[in-house]
């Protein structure tokens, strides 16, 4: 059987194509070998745990050290039932020796102690010729009394490391410990992760794939499948996914096996096809952009991303919250989205169901030679929001954006790419549609007075300048949502700064 695109749960090498990570090993057992606990933390879907299970059959095949990858996210409905989750963490134990071929301690006769993961690992650790190493995933799938009483335990035996617990020990998950917010019911108050495991000496985070990780993704299929990319093709491909593992598999899962297995040469075209038919698919993966959206602590950065607002009052830990989840860039100095497929996910999928509503047939835009009539498009939308531009959606001031966006994806869906860009402070929302070989632009912003209108100019004129266009379209919207007054709604055409831009009143 000939390998493929993994995008559901850990790589399995002999069916998978498999990308060793050297940066991501590097730092890891770099701490190992200082005998440090530390946590390692990634987005969901970013190859965390397969790095992970890679690297612990490294250090078993070496032979210095006995490594162990457990998982305990079965541990999870035990929340405040202490012994129970001892119990699961026992046997996930127990089962990872025994995968291995040793003898483990039998596991009966350490309860109904609550301490039963501590003294199980201290008589593990003496019993071993090797030091041990522990690395234990789905950490934060714990919760409540459970999981604080086990950092505590692996706290009480760190001081007899690495003859009587293990050497290190590596808690693996989606966000860094500090981030963990634990009610204690016993204690009546709140505690974090830090504090019930205040001998973590590190926080390692999984970067995304390297430019030539993804070469090395797709050299494993082409080598495998007999089917070329064409030059500059795996750069685009890095470009638009920033590395983003499962977003690079799913690309290639989508072009190479299910659009286009037979064609021998992969090209642009065939990445366009692949990215709309993935964000279509509406995987889990994507599904679950617009559901961290629900979480305010998200929706206060990204809502004024969308809206091109500026805001200094982003608590530092949130905007690493949003980090860790994986939302943000994790290496820009400036905040913005991680990337620009996720850039073009995002208000795709909140105006989904908006799409769906519509009712026009996407024909009557075109000219009869194919081309896209882009100023009867706008005008149409204005019609369009008079009738439904009353209802606010999600946020009263991203209404204009949302329901802008959700009729141009409906009605440019043949053909066409939309870019989105997202000018944090900057007040706007710079849209460029591309559709059979044509480029125009539309460029949002609510009115904010006087200054609204000179501003929009000159910013639309610098965008304008920046792709090489002479012409755009500038919408104003009022802050209060649609009504049905007619003098409200007007169309100017302005010339400005050697451009032409046809302003919109809405």
């Amino acid at each position: 059987m000939k390998k493929f695109f993994n995008t559901a749960g850990p790589n399995v090498p002999r069916l998978h194509y498999t990308v060793w990570r050297e940066d991501g090993a590097k730092p890891i057992l770099e701490l190992i070998e200082q005998e440090k606990y530390f946590t390692h933390h990634a987005p969901r879907q970013s190859g965390k745990t397969t790095l992970l299970q890679e690297l612990c059959k490294k250090l078993n095949r070496e032979g210095k050290y006995l490594a162990l990858n457990i998982t305990v996210e079965s541990a999870q409905a035990a929340r405040d039932n202490v012994l129970e989750a001892n119990r699961v963490v026992l046997h996930a134990l127990k089962a990872s020796l025994e995968a291995q071929g040793i003898t483990a301690p039998e596991i009966e006769s350490y309860f109904p102690d609550k301490n039963s993961v501590e003294l199980y690992l201290k008589k593990l650790c003496e019993k071993s010729p090797k030091p041990v190493i522990l690395i234990i995933d789905e950490i934060d799938s714990m919760a409540g009394e459970s999981l604080i009483a086990l950092l505590r335990q692996l706290r009480a035996g760190y001081a007899l490391r690495p003859g009587s617990f293990p050497q290190s020990i590596i808690l693996n998950g989606v966000r860094d410990l500090k981030d963990y917010r634990i009610y204690s019911s016993k204690e009546d108050t709140w505690l974090t992760g830090g504090s019930c495991f205040n001998i973590k000496a590190a926080s390692v985070r999984l970067g995304n794939f390297t430019l030539e990780n993804v070469r090395d993704l797709f050299f494993q299929h082409e080598t495998e499948h007999n089917q070329k990319l064409a030059p500059g093709l795996v750069e685009t491909i890095y470009e638009l996914t920033q590395g983003q593992p499962w977003l690079c598999n799913a690309l290639g899962e989508q072009m190479c096996h299910k659009l286009f297995p037979r064609e021998p040469v992969l090209t642009e075209h065939h990445l366009h096809e692949a990215k709309e038919a993935l964000i279509l698919s509406r995987a889990t993966h994507i599904d679950q952009l617009y559901y961290r959206l629900e979480d305010p602590r998200i929706r206060q950065i990204v809502i004024p991303m969308l809206k091109g607002e500026e805001s200094f009052n982003f608590p530092a830990e949130d905007i690493e919250y949003a980090k860790d989840l994986g939302l943000l860039h994790p290496d820009s100095k400036t905040l913005r989205i991680a990337n620009p497929l996720y850039k073009e996910i995002l208000p795709r999928e909140m105006t989904y169901t908006i799409q769906q509503s519509f009712t026009e047939e996407p024909e009557w835009y075109k000219n009869p030679n194919g081309t896209l009539n882009y100023q009867k498009l706008m005008d149409r939308f204005v019609e369009f929001w008079r009738e439904h531009g009353h209802k606010e959606f999600y946020d009263l001031e991203i209404t204009p954006h949302t329901l802008f966006m959700a009729w141009l994806q409906r009605l440019v869906n043949g053909g066409s790419t939309i870019l989105r860009e997202y000018a944090l402070g900057r007040k706007r929302l710079d849209i460029l549609v591309t559709f059979a070989g044509e480029r125009f632009v539309s460029e949002i912003k609510l009115y904010r007075g006087e200054k609204t209108l000179s501003d929009g100019l000159n910013q639309i004129c610098e965008y304008l300048d920046q792709i090489g266009l002479s012409e755009g379209y500038l919408m104003i919207f009022q802050k209060n949502l649609a009504t049905d007054e007619d003098s409200r709604y007007r169309v100017e055409a302005m010339e400005h700064l050697s451009k032409r831009v046809f302003v919109y009143w809405l």
